[in-house]
């Protein structure tokens, strides 16, 4: 950074800042899921990534079962897993949406809603393995004073959409 500083004659502008740290955690959450030992390693970084890049203590993976039309709580951390043991994708519009390859966001109005239930979900993230779409990201509630996710987040999401797949198909990714 003091290199770059030096380089542009001075301080960095608030937005290049803003730029460099959006870059970074992006090369963070890409780096942290390549550089997964294994599946629960995966995992885990998947936590790691939500929580600390994000601000989301509140995540759910769902590996899709689609004989059945649903998917299945894989793993989960934050929330209760009785609750969303299943997502029935006949029954959530949206969720169909991102299993074909679409990772959905929640807007800024209230009344805005990912899934039926009454907890907030800011973020439905396909996990795609060769472009096949395997399994679902859900990110439920951000820490209280993010308003919703933002460009970088969004950037994270695409991260997660593409190099996540070792956390549900160890063997396929």
């Amino acid at each position: 950074m003091v290199a770059f500083e030096k380089q542009n004659g001075g301080e960095i502008g608030d937005e290049t800042a803003q730029t460099l740290t959006a870059q970074a955690k992006v090369y963070a959450a890409r780096m942290r899921l390549q550089e997964s030992l294994d599946q629960a390693d995966a995992l885990e970084a998947i936590r790691e990534i939500a929580a600390n890049l994000m601000g989301s203590e509140e995540i759910a993976v769902y590996k899709l079962d689609k004989e059945k039309g649903a998917l299945w709580l894989y793993w989960s951390f934050g929330i209760d897993p009785n609750k969303y043991a299943v997502l029935d994708v006949f029954k959530e519009p949206l969720v169909e949406n991102a299993l074909e390859g679409k990772i959905l966001f929640k807007n800024q109005t209230a009344a805005d809603r990912l899934l039926a239930g009454t907890d907030r979900v800011n973020a439905l993230v396909p996990i795609r393995i060769e472009g096949t779409v395997v399994g679902l990201i859900v990110i439920f509630r951000v820490l209280p004073q993010k308003a919703t996710l933002d460009a970088a987040d969004r950037e994270i999401c695409q991260v997660l959409s593409n190099c996540a797949g070792r956390a549900i198909e160890p063997h396929r990714a």
